[in-house]
């Protein structure tokens, strides 16, 4: 047997299992609130067996964001299969619905986001927010069709990211901060709300001009 090739699969639980530790403990105690023993006792692993995979602490911390961006970009997530089998605006409920499903599956991803807004001032997570637009705009351009005409002056790329990102605070107040029907309804009722709101507007039709 060539010890050679049989040394990453011993490596890998112990990788997986000081990320999985990390994770927890990242979002719970913060970043500065965690140490690299912490870490290890969590892990079950040495505390030299963390600096063979990872440099730094800091260096853990980037690595699990961007595992998580990763994963969060994938074609098979629920909201960019709604992006793909669906048109805007026409899927805005299904657009809701994804991002619920979003929210829950990434919990754990957007609250080191917020580690990192805290206590990084965003710097590992600002690049990803940034390029936010092209990615909608790209996927727009994308459909039979090209992007939807919408009314004057509304982009089309910011629009939807206007509607996602109200349903992604929305359930981000309900599932991470635990502000339980905080709209006074259930999500299936918000979701209708939001749509009819962002297809119609907030005016009756009598009252518009």
């Amino acid at each position: 047997m060539n010890p050679a090739k049989t040394q990453p699969a011993r490596q890998a639980p112990n990788r997986d299992r000081i990320l999985k530790a990390a994770c927890a403990l990242f979002r719970t105690q913060g970043f500065h609130g965690t140490s690299t023993r912490d870490i290890a006792e969590k892990a079950e692993v040495s505390l030299g067996n963390i600096y063979n995979h990872f440099k730094t602490k800091e260096e853990l911390f980037v690595h699990l964001l961007s595992e998580y961006e990763k994963e969060y970009f994938r074609p098979d997530q629920p909201l960019y299969k709604v992006f793909a089998d669906t048109s805007f605006p026409e899927n805005i409920e299904a657009l809701g619905q994804a991002s619920g499903r979003m929210v829950d599956k990434f919990s754990d991803y957007m609250l080191l986001m917020y580690v990192d807004v805290v206590e990084f001032d965003a710097k590992h997570i600002a690049r990803m927010f940034a390029g936010m637009r092209d990615r909608y705009a790209k996927m727009l351009a994308s459909r039979p069709g090209g992007p939807p005409r919408l009314r004057e002056g509304i982009d089309p790329a910011a629009a939807m990211m206007m509607v996602v990102w109200s349903f992604f605070n929305y359930f981000m107040m309900e599932k991470l901060f635990k502000a339980k029907d905080h709209y006074g309804m259930d999500d299936a009722e918000v979701i209708r709300m939001f749509a009819t709101v962002f297809r119609k507007g907030l005016l009756a039709e009598s009252d518009r001009k």
